[in-house]
């Protein structure tokens, strides 16, 4: 009796020990970009040039400038020129992270809730685990929490996928035929979301339905109308309201590999293959501990997107990864930017953690079974440890920032910059150039140029002639 005691103390001590892992693993992402919030500002990439326009010539007028001028994409174009900025909030972007951050943890902690039905205590641990590894091993911060116009674009637009999984299950788990109408309304709102945020994700949602309406016609002998639906409005949104749009027309025609179908075809390969081994090796201690959390927590599966085949899974999240990296590789010659680098790791993450699920429900048995429940926190405590220190280059760049004083710093100096403008009476104005940039904050600055778009779009919002940088 005693030594069952001692037993069953060991397991909740053990089980106690690796959920105060993860925790301490968010919290220690977490705070980094809890402090740098208070030090953000405006970026000189956009931020301005959206701010003004709204200012100068307001909401409607200046998306119609864009939406003809340069780019299709519709919803980005509108919250773009809804920023605050505009106003004079330049606060606002230290609120921002808190707001993205929120909506990360908050998508993530559905789906998880939607597809694996643990406990309340588990889904919030499983969720705060997730956000840390996508903080710790994406391509770069700046791009997810700090830049406006990244932020809007494709961490916001990760929202939007997840959450249209979630609603998207719960229609078919709708028994009350009533409420179905409205559930497939919001699912088409996101895909609508999705498709005018950027091309990535338009032509991804697109590739996502059509092939689960294929595999639900191939291999469950089934014509699905919703998805059907679904899909051939995005089509038609992505067709007339972006691909046709006078500004996207103007921007693809200013790259040299518009039209190197081929040339784009292998690049993305290429991309496919040497990120899906490097993702997966970063992930893999982390996997493995999921494999393990699985084999001792029964979990409720009750929707039909697990009937999926492991195998069927793999070579549709490979299709999937590939078109995303085509689509950035056809219409840029510079490579994956990291904005864009950053959501297709989200999404690669969370299908290696969702075929592990789809692994254990095929197949049940499992040798990590056997294993003693304290390799458990071995596993989870030794390599996840490691792998921060190893590999995690967003989280030292961050506490970087905070500990050498340069994010302080930074805030002083464009404060000293904010407060110069102001007094200044002259038109043309020649600024210092800012000496400490931290990189989990900024990635960029105005130019010596004049005629560069951000010593424009800067003067401009300031109403002055001429900004430049002193050389």
């Amino acid at each position: 009796m005693l030594k069952r005691n001692n037993t069953i103390l060991k397991t909740a001590l053990l089980k106690n020990i690796a959920s105060a892992s993860v925790w301490l693993l968010f919290i220690l992402t977490a705070v980094p970009v809890t402090i740098l919030a208070f030090y953000n500002h405006p970026s000189v990439a956009d931020d301005y040039c959206f701010a003004y326009m709204t200012r100068d010539y307001g909401f409607w007028q200046s998306q119609k400038f864009y939406y003809e001028g340069w780019s299709g994409r519709y919803i980005s174009n509108m919250i773009f020129h809804a920023t605050p900025l505009a106003f004079g909030i330049f606060w606002f972007v230290k609120v921002m992270p808190f707001i993205i951050f929120g909506f990360l943890y908050h998508a993530i902690f559905t789906l998880i809730g939607e597809l694996l039905r643990p406990s309340k205590v588990h889904q919030f641990t499983l969720a705060a685990g997730f956000l840390a590894l996508y903080i710790i091993f994406s391509a770069s911060v700046v791009d997810t929490f700090f830049w406006y116009t990244s932020v809007f674009i494709f961490p916001s637009s990760l929202c939007y996928f997840i959450y249209f999984v979630v609603v998207i299950l719960r229609y078919y788990q709708q028994p009350y035929q009533p409420i179905k109408a409205p559930i497939a309304l919001l699912a088409t709102t996101l895909v609508f979301f999705m498709v005018g945020s950027n091309e990535v994700m338009m032509l991804f949602i697109i590739a996502v339905l059509g092939m689960t309406w294929v595999y639900c016609l191939l291999v469950e002998k089934r014509f699905d109308f919703t998805l059907l639906g679904i899909m051939l409005i995005g089509l038609f949104c992505a067709y007339f309201l972006v691909i046709k749009a006078p500004g996207n027309q103007v921007r693809m025609g200013g790259s040299a590999l518009s039209g190197d179908l081929v040339g784009a075809i292998l690049k993305a390969l290429i991309s496919t293959g040497k990120q899906s081994i490097f993702w997966t090796l970063t992930l893999s201690p982390f996997l493995i501990a999921f494999s393990l959390y699985l084999q001792k927590h029964p979990i409720q599966y009750v929707s039909k997107i697990f009937d999926i085949q492991p195998f069927i899974f793999i070579l549709g999240v490979l299709a999937l990864v590939s078109l995303m990296f085509f689509t950035i590789h056809y219409g840029n010659t510079e490579g994956v930017p990291e904005r864009v680098e950053n959501i297709i790791f989200a999404f690669f993450a969370l299908s290696a953690f969702f075929l592990l699920t789809l692994r254990k429900v095929h197949l049940p048995f499992d040798r990590l079974a056997q294993l003693n429940p304290s390799l458990v926190l071995a596993l989870l405590l030794v390599t996840a440890s490691l792998s921060v220190v190893i590999k995690g280059r967003n989280l030292k760049t961050m506490y970087n920032d905070l500990r050498l004083g340069i994010a302080q710093r930074y805030d002083l100096e464009m404060q000293e910059r904010y407060t110069t403008i102001q007094k200044s009476t002259s038109d043309t104005l020649y600024l210092k150039p800012i000496q400490n940039i931290p990189k989990s904050l900024c990635f960029d600055e105005i130019k010596t140029e004049e005629n560069h778009l951000w010593n424009k779009c800067y003067a401009n919002y300031f109403n002055k002639k001429v900004i430049l940088l002193k050389k």
